[in-house]
């Protein structure tokens, strides 16, 4: 019974799943449709999963980074210490201002903690990781065969017809940015599109039947 009901369970909420978004009408004999059964239950199960998966996620982070901060056995324990501190400010934070929605200063406080520290740090992470982008371009643009030949020019020509000093120098290399986005690159990205829903199709099946069985944790 570890396996089998595990197994059933996981069978029959992806067969509704699946049903709910192809088989209209009702069901005869109980007189409600799939999708009023996937949206009524299962979707407030997976509501309710979803949350015991964060706070199962939320009690790892702070079962891993409160080691390093006990240990200090690295220079590094003080970001896991300013992240610890930053969890309990936000959740404390937020929490108060759930249970009291009436009081407008904590709203708005909270509202300039995200838009005066969190999104200035978001926006210099990508301002960081703008350099290793363009270290990385540099090392895969170099034209050392006829494939990445093709590729620096093709992006040299992108860059050209997004920027506007590309429309000043010639006045085609909009309209040739746009050919290689609709169509070349389009095609690639519609292939890889196509090989992740085989992909996700064959595995959801694999579990769907019982062959993958990941999910169960080993057993």
């Amino acid at each position: 019974m570890r396996k089998e009901l595990p197994l059933a369970i996981t069978f029959v909420v992806a067969l509704i799943a699946l049903l709910s978004g192809v088989v209209q009408g009702p069901i005869p004999g109980l007189g409600v449709s799939i999708g009023d059964i996937y949206g009524n239950y299962i979707g407030k199960w997976m509501t309710v999963v979803s949350a015991f998966a964060l706070c199962l996620a939320s009690v790892n982070l702070i079962l891993v980074h409160g080691r390093a901060v006990a240990r200090k056995r690295s220079q590094d324990w003080i970001y896991s210490a300013i992240l610890l501190g930053t969890l309990v400010v936000y959740a404390l934070f937020r929490t108060y201002v759930e249970l009291n929605p009436a009081d407008e200063a904590a709203r708005a406080n909270y509202s300039l903690i995200y838009d005066y520290i969190l999104s200035p740090l978001m926006s210099g992470q990508w301002a960081c990781l703008a350099f290793y982008v363009g270290s990385a371009s540099y090392r895969a643009f170099r034209a050392r065969n006829l494939e990445a030949t093709v590729l620096l020019v093709s992006a040299i020509v992108v860059m050209l017809g997004a920027a506007p000093i590309g429309s000043l120098l010639w006045d085609q290399f909009p309209a040739i940015q746009q050919w290689l986005l609709n169509v070349p690159s389009m095609t690639g990205q519609r292939a890889l599109l196509l090989g992740a829903a085989l992909g996700s199709f064959s595995t959801s099946l694999r579990t769907l039947l019982g062959i993958e069985r990941g999910h169960l944790g080993g057993m």
